[in-house]
């Protein structure tokens, strides 16, 4: 039986990836898969298959930054490829925001529209060779709609099992100390070099967050909400006011100095969480978990499963 020896294995990945045989490749100066050059990216996958993107949303957020969605999973996902030298690139900016439509700030994608897109964008990067993909989220209610259902849709039509985090429903699961999170918000506009996106004290007046008037009450929501049944995965609803969303949460830095401080502090935080997902352990069994599924599960039981796309 003919071995393949592990230095020819390499040369034959190198050659299908486009790596130049004998040149010298840059090293990384960026995880960003979108920033390197194809050399680059060519070369890291003749090592490993892995990439994290992250989904969002631009929305209401009363002062805090309309995008703050959107960032906290970028962070995550930068301190993931940080964490076990991996790739991330950005992923969707703008998906479902739910009840937030009604403000100025606030740009709509259906969870459909989102998930199409996102689906097209996981395909393309199996095809790259991105075999082991991680979706974040965090901070953003209806993610789910749309990351739950492409990683669910893209599964049934490839056979490719990808894994999507919601922080929010994560996290508690690491049984944090209270303050083990406490800078977070500020972490990530750090790591993402927007700490200056974050407001200080007093930047909108004395009356920041206020609404220009008041809010009407939602009397049968908020009774639903009391009953455990509310949510944006349980029952649709708009908010009554643009500042009632969000908000700025805990007290703001008072100077420049101290929130470049806090992000600091949260940035810090962000890597000891990251640290605890034991994410070197999550894609070894990611990938058992895909190597059980197409040499057990897809032969024993493929005239059962749902008919494959062209997605290869």
């Amino acid at each position: 039986m003919f071995k393949t020896s592990l230095p020819y294995t390499l040369i034959c990945c190198a050659v299908m990836h486009g790596v130049p045989l004998w040149g010298q490749v840059r090293k990384l100066h960026t995880r960003d898969m979108t920033r390197l050059s194809q050399v680059q990216v060519a070369e890291y996958l003749t090592r490993k298959d892995i990439i994290f993107i992250p989904v969002g949303a631009v929305e209401t957020n009363g002062i805090m930054p309309s995008d703050r969605d959107y960032v906290s999973p970028l962070a995550y996902a930068m301190a993931s490829a940080d964490e076990i030298d991996a790739l991330y690139m950005p992923g969707l900016v703008w998906s479902f925001p739910g009840t937030t439509v009604i403000a100025p700030s606030t740009i709509y994608l259906s969870p459909g529209a989102g998930t199409a897109y996102l689906k097209t964008l996981a395909k393309s990067l199996l095809r790259q060779g991105f075999r082991r993909q991680v979706w974040f989220s965090s901070g953003q209610g209806p993610a789910a709609l749309t990351v739950g259902t492409l990683v669910r849709e893209f599964f049934e039509e490839t056979r490719v099992p990808i894994l999507y985090i919601d922080m929010d429903t994560y996290l508690p699961k690491l049984k944090l100390a209270p303050d083990a999170r406490s800078k977070a918000l500020y972490g990530a506009h750090y790591i993402t070099g927007r700490i200056e996106d974050l407001p200080l004290k007093n930047d909108y007046g004395p009356k920041e967050s206020e609404a220009a008037g008041a809010i009407p009450e939602n009397k049968g929501l908020a009774a639903l909400g009391k009953l455990g049944l509310s949510g944006s995965l349980s029952v649709g609803s708009y908010i009554p006011d643009v500042m009632a969303h969000g908000g700025r949460g805990p007290a703001l830095p008072e100077t420049e100095a101290e929130r470049t401080e806090w992000g600091k502090q949260g940035r810090d935080q962000i890597r000891a969480i990251v640290k605890q997902m034991r994410l070197n352990e999550a894609m070894e069994a990611l990938k058992q978990h895909d190597r059980f599924t197409q040499e057990v599960v897809v032969p024993k039981f493929g005239k059962m499963l749902p008919a494959t796309t062209d997605s290869r």
